[in-house]
């Protein structure tokens, strides 16, 4: 079952790393202010197409807005933040991170 107070959370958070105000979020995603404060304290409970428009604004996937938010997210939380960070890295950035990850793999072992 979605957890809709971590995942208003998490949009807060990534929000005000934005430093995006809740008026210029909600005009990014077409909604009132007034809802997007909802999704935020968990008094709404926001549509797939929202948390979709949500994360695009943002920046963002939406793997990474549910990854608290879904029991089995919890439990791979680390693994799709990886994967969320490495998909956002350009060609020669998922070059240089596969080969440090390569390397400690050798030297450290699994």
């Amino acid at each position: 079952m979605l957890d809709y107070a971590l995942l208003g959370k998490r949009i807060r958070d990534e929000r005000l790393l934005l430093r995006l105000t809740i008026e210029q979020l909600a005009e990014k995603v077409n909604k009132s202010t007034n809802y997007i404060g909802q999704i935020e304290r968990c008094d709404g409970k926001p549509s797939l197409e929202t948390i979709v428009d949500i994360a695009n604004a943002l920046g963002t996937t939406v793997d990474s807005l549910l990854r608290d938010s879904l029991p089995a997210a919890q439990r791979d939380g680390a693994d799709q933040e990886l994967l969320s960070l490495f998909a956002s890295l350009d060609e020669k950035g998922k070059a240089f991170l596969l080969d440090v990850v390569k390397r400690y793999v050798y030297y450290y072992g699994k």
